[in-house]
């Protein structure tokens, strides 16, 4: 999540809680749940204020974050990593550590598990004239 989106969910909370939001407040949240997907965040703030009526912090944001992508590995069906990688122990747990977090962000896992056996398809070429 960059900055704006840490302040965009911010306002989002002081919808609900007519909280302040500044600079300081954007740095601090940032520094805490900077690495967690806006989609998720603006889940888990709803939640958050669906359910009660607690002063929401960063904590919670995370809490909640864990638990949806729990459900979504929960309900994944994570593919074997394709067989050209059986032999290279490395690239065989990356692709599946690469598919357990494609499936906890909710995109395809098999698509994130291909993409370690052959990086050259995410490779961006240019337009041939």
């Amino acid at each position: 999540m960059t900055i704006e989106e840490t302040i965009d969910l911010l306002t989002a909370a002081a919808a609900f809680d007519r909280r302040t939001v500044g600079k300081a407040d954007a740095v601090a949240w940032h520094a805490a749940i900077g690495d967690l997907g806006l989609d998720d965040c603006r889940t888990a703030v709803i939640g958050h204020y669906t359910d009660g009526t607690d002063w929401l912090m960063p904590a919670h944001v995370r809490q909640r974050v864990q638990r949806i992508r729990n459900r979504r590995l929960d309900r994944a069906s994570i593919p074997a990593p394709p067989p050209e990688l059986v032999d290279d122990w490395p690239a065989y747990q990356a692709a599946l550590h690469a598919a357990r977090v494609a499936a906890a962000d909710g995109r395809d896992p098999g698509d994130a598990s291909q993409a370690v056996a052959n990086p050259a398809r995410l490779r961006i070429e240019a337009p041939r004239d």
